[in-house]
């Protein structure tokens, strides 16, 4: 019994060390964003220039190329980098078609999370359903086993889950103006806090997207350029459900998993049990 404790552990759990960030091609497809070494083998974090998706490869450490700027990727980085630089809401905030799907794990004290919510997409989507997580190390530190159970569920190709970064510990000040609060708080290491919870993820041996939210959907052009410098892409959304807003074609949805904005939960539900949410994409389909 105690073998099987540790070997589950181990599968779970990688150490993860010298994480940088880097922007080389490795191939015409592909784009390496990070550098770094998990159980002192060295590795790097893959962005498909076509398709969005990411992996973790070794590091053969080849000859970086220059890479081809007439690609999805290149594109949609540049264009949610770019201005006007809008204090609220700024990046990609919708596709073309279809309708996208994300909810976010800020931190909380509320135990356990939206379960329900999940399992609704599950049960009204042809599986795995495609949904965006944009997540927390502080709400992963919090709430393990919630945590845990969307790893099962995507191990059991129930939810196709794209690990959005939410920064690690999604900073703020109650009472603070909003143009010096979340990300835009004095000294606060935006950078720093955005590769480690990408480093949380890869140690649960998840693998962390290309797609980046504020915490709040606070930013302003430095901070946009902080994450368009780490590769990321920067997300909205035009479906803040909880905020009275509708989904239509191409809409980013937008609610929380947390416990704290309950609702927009039931918003969620009754468009779901309406048939108002239909032809759910990933945000790879952008």
């Amino acid at each position: 019994m105690k073998k099987i404790i540790i070997f589950l552990f181990i599968t779970l759990y990688a150490n993860i060390s010298n994480y940088q960030n880097t922007f080389y091609c490795i191939d015409k497809d592909n784009v390496a964003i990070r550098t770094f070494k998990q159980n002192n083998i060295d590795k790097i974090l893959v962005v498909n220039l076509n398709t969005l998706k990411t992996k973790i490869l070794i590091n053969h450490h080849q000859i970086p190329l220059k890479c081809n700027k007439n690609t999805k990727y290149i594109k949609l980085l540049t264009l949610s980098s770019s201005s006007p630089y809008p204090l609220q809401n700024d990046g990609i905030t919708h596709g073309k078609n279809g309708m996208f799907i994300t909810t976010d794990l800020c931190p909380s004290s509320k135990k356990g999370f939206e379960q329900h919510a999940y399992q609704k997409i599950i049960d009204n989507f042809q599986n795995p359903a495609p949904v965006t997580i944009f997540i927390t190390s502080k709400w992963i530190n919090k709430h393990k086993k919630s945590f845990l159970q969307l790893i099962k569920w995507k191990k059991e190709k129930k939810l196709d889950i794209t690990w959005g970064n939410h920064t690690a510990t999604h900073p703020y000040k109650r009472n603070f103006p909003i143009n010096n609060n979340f990300a835009l708080i004095k000294n606060y290491n935006l950078k720093q806090d955005t590769l480690n919870l990408e480093k949380i993820l890869i140690e649960y041996n998840q693998t962390p997207s290309v797609f980046f939210r504020f915490p709040g959907l606070v930013s302003d052009k430095k901070t946009i350029d902080t994450i368009y410098s780490l590769g990321l892409i920067t997300i909205g959304a035009n479906a803040w459900l909880a905020k009275g807003e509708k989904p239509k074609k191409g809409s980013i949805i937008l609610i929380h998993g947390n416990k704290n904005e309950h609702i927009g939960i039931k918003i969620f539900i009754k468009l779901i049990k309406n048939h108002k949410i239909s032809n759910i994409k990933s945000l790879n389909q952008l």
